[in-house]
């Protein structure tokens, strides 16, 4: 990541003392590039990453010399492949964070699940799944995607052990959000009431008429019961960092939340007529 830092730094600093020699603004060189200021300004601090083709408009905008042109674009260039491969090295950190949670989850006896405004992971659909890690990312490597994908969607095959109870809740703003297409969307829907369906597994939605009993605002999961379980923990995703909680009263606290929710939360037929409702109603892309 050094190196990758190092040549954008290097690039940013080139193309900022050239039009600085030139001595125009970004907003005159905005005007000859016909590119934002705004933009102007990003690549100019670094803050982003100019494509090769780009640094060329930008050095013959300032008549700069042939050499330069060939050094400026030679640092994009490789500046751009150790981005690349920057967030390759990266990717497996995600697939790692769901290689952990399914241990977590194979070793608790019961699960429970908030998410929100979204399906929680266990019964998330691939296409679900996918937009859901690309969700937010200005960039995407699609291997990195897939395998993470992939890592999540077999965290799913822990449905299947008759010796765990899974408790899964979301909002029904979980399912009104354009994330895809109807299609994609009804095949969700379907997902989750086969896993509702299932015999040791409790899915309830929170209708938007419901009488909620406290606050709906932080997604986490609770694997394991401190009574029975020696590694039951609380996982939270901040917008900044995740959070993590052990000490079994924090945790029955937890647990205490999450059953105020659900309280609001409506399952079996009254869960399959509400989704049938939004499978009509909602406004997907």
């Amino acid at each position: 990541m050094s190196i990758h830092v190092d040549r954008r730094h290097e690039l940013a600093a080139g193309l900022r003392a050239l039009r600085e020699e030139r001595q125009l603004s970004t907003h005159q060189l905005a005007e000859r590039l016909g590119w934002s200021q705004s933009k102007v300004s990003r690549v100019d601090r670094g803050a982003t990453l100019a494509k090769p083709a780009e640094v060329v408009d930008w050095v013959d905008a300032l008549s700069g010399s042939a050499e330069l042109r060939r050094h400026l674009v030679e640092l994009a260039e490789q500046a751009g492949i150790q981005l690349t491969e920057w967030r390759r090295e990266l990717a497996p950190g995600r697939r790692r964070v769901q290689a952990e949670i399914g241990r977590k989850e194979l070793a608790a006896s019961v699960l429970r699940f908030f998410g929100f405004d979204v399906v929680p992971g266990l019964a998330q659909t691939p296409a679900y799944a996918e937009v859901m890690f690309k969700l937010g990312q200005p960039v995407t490597d699609d291997e990195d995607t897939e395998a993470a994908i992939a890592a999540r969607l077999t965290r799913q095959d822990v449905l299947s052990n008759p010796d765990k109870t899974f408790k899964l809740l979301c909002t029904e703003a979980a399912f009104h959000r354009s994330l895809l297409g109807r299609s994609d969307m009804l095949e969700q829907i379907d997902r989750v009431l086969d896993v509702a369906a299932l015999p040791n597994v409790d899915f309830r939605v929170i209708p938007f008429s419901a009488k909620e009993r406290t606050h709906t605002s932080l997604a986490f999961a609770v694997l394991g019961d401190p009574a029975c379980d020696e590694d039951a923990i609380v996982l939270a995703e901040l917008p900044t960092r995740g959070f993590t909680a052990r000490a079994p009263e924090e945790i029955a606290r937890w647990i205490e939340h999450y059953e105020l929710l659900a309280a609001a939360g409506v399952t079996g037929d009254d869960l399959v007529r509400l989704l049938r409702e939004v499978a009509v109603a909602a406004p997907w892309s």
